[in-house]
């Protein structure tokens, strides 16, 4: 924390505890008043003080609504400086209350009532250091206003005895400052060191729970790379024993007549045999093991191309929109696979909207802010934003969304590789994935892929196809 601002701090500290106190000074204030009238009455005194008890009311009350205004407000550190001058203002009027009312009173009082008085002002001062010892300037205002006037009416007597009593008031009020100042050093010393202790647990906590967070995104690194690599392996294997049962299939259908009744049998065993293949490269594209060819691509172009395919996977329920940024610059990409990125997005966000809406697909250019997007190196990307209006993910499912194999879907509905391929595909294309997503209020899935230096090259993937899309694409995990 700033030094300014603990400074700032302990004063409003200083003030507020002086406020807390602030009734008890009142409620001295009467009673020790009422006191001194009561037995100035029996020593035979004028009505002056009762005058001056009316005086020293109306001070009190004055104070006491400062006190409740005080309370209702409740100021920030903004505010120190005018309720400050506002309680030494009050503590000044005070007292000048009790010490030019004691200066006035001292004549018209009999010599006994004179000491009782004087011992009163003295007690009133001692009394003042502890109750308002947290806030300096009241403190002062209070005990030289009440101790300096008597000192001034003892001193203009001119007997020795009065001159000696005005240097005792004057070392006692010394005294009494410099033991005012010795506390208000050791509060404010005590609040700077609670400030400090706050400031270093909240540090503390911030980094407990940002260790954690390392620790969990740490420890979910290692499991998805330990399943990509056993993945990885597994489909480069399972990919070339497919490769030679489509080969032999593809030869066995060359060689059976069309008559044939096994000629059905074999053909859907080919079939059975691409969607394995399609299965395949999406594990390897989750395990980030697919081959990538990335070239300079322009994306309004690609979207472009394959909007009537994306409309028609969409269905008319839903309507489509496509806003591109100016100046939007091209993404160093595999054209082919970032099609099928975005259609797997756009199939999730469909799955989502079983009643219809409206999905958006944005494309800007971003810059990778460190603090925000810590996985990505600094520099320029391009972010292809799907966005739709769905039903949107509970903080469980999303924080499980990459997790391979996991789905929200009914049994056989869903293979849950949907989001780890287009993650898998991100992060081997040099950028990510983001999701921002709440229940009722839909989902956003930010794709950012670098940029990329030269122009493009004017070539953009083909579209996949609708059969493609219908059997390939991995649905919703939501």
């Amino acid at each position: 924390m700033p030094v300014d601002k603990v400074l700032c701090e302990i004063r409003a500290a200083e003030l507020n505890t002086a406020f807390r106190l602030m009734p008890i000074a009142l409620a001295v204030n009467i009673v020790n008043g009422a006191l001194t009238l009561f037995v100035l009455q029996r020593l035979g005194a004028s009505t002056l003080p009762l005058a001056w008890f009316c005086i020293l009311t109306i001070v009190t009350v004055a104070r006491w609504i400062l006190w409740w205004r005080h309370r209702r407000v409740k100021p920030d550190a903004k505010g120190v400086y005018y309720w400050s001058l506002l309680a030494v203002g009050g503590s000044l009027l005070a007292g000048l209350c009790w010490g030019i009312g004691g200066a006035v009173l001292f004549p018209a009082i009999p010599q006994l009532g004179q000491i009782f008085l004087t011992l009163v002002i003295g007690g009133m001062c001692a009394g003042g250091v502890v109750v308002t010892a947290s806030h300096l300037p009241a403190l002062l205002a209070f005990l030289l206003s009440a101790s300096l006037p008597m000192a001034v009416r003892f001193f203009c007597e001119g007997t020795v005895t009065y001159n000696t009593i005005g240097t005792m008031i004057l070392v006692f009020a010394a005294a009494l400052s410099l033991a005012g100042r010795r506390l208000n050093s050791f509060f404010s010393e005590t609040l700077r060191l609670r400030f400090e202790l706050d400031e270093a647990n909240l540090r503390l906590r911030a980094e407990i729970a940002e260790h954690r967070a390392t620790e969990a995104a740490l420890r979910q690194a290692q499991k998805l790379e330990a399943i990509g690599r056993l993945t990885g392996g597994i489909a480069h294997d399972f990919n070339n024993l497919l490769t030679i049962v489509s080969g032999n299939l593809m030869l066995a259908i060359g060689r059976t007549s069309d008559d044939s009744t096994t000629l059905p049998l074999l053909r859907g065993a080919s079939q059975a045999a691409e969607r394995g293949a399609a299965l395949v490269q999406r594990l390897l594209a989750f395990a980030r093991r697919q081959r990538l060819e990335p070239q300079s691509v322009d994306l309004q172009g690609l979207v472009a191309g394959i909007e009537d395919l994306l409309r028609r996977t969409l269905g008319k329920e839903i309507r489509l929109a496509i806003a591109a940024g100016a100046d939007l610059a091209p993404a160093l990409v595999d054209a082919n696979q970032l099609e099928l990125a975005i259609l797997n997005l756009v199939i999730n966000a469909r799955d989502a909207m079983p009643g219809g809406g409206v999905l958006c697909i944005g494309l800007q250019n971003q810059r990778a802010d460190p603090e925000l997007h810590p996985e990505l190196p600094p520099g320029d990307y391009v972010v292809a934003s799907i966005l739709d209006t769905g039903t949107g993910m509970d903080e469980t499912t999303l924080a499980r969304a990459f997790e391979p194999f996991f789905t929200t879907k009914e049994m056989g509905s869903g293979s849950g590789l949907g989001l780890p391929m287009v993650q898998g595909f991100a992060v081997q294309s040099g950028g990510t994935v983001q999701i921002r997503s709440k229940p009722g209020e839909g989902t956003t899935v930010e794709l950012w892929l670098p940029q990329a230096k030269e122009p493009h090259s004017g070539t953009v993937g083909s579209a996949p196809s609708q059969s493609v899309a219908s059997q390939d694409a991995p649905p919703a995990v939501r």
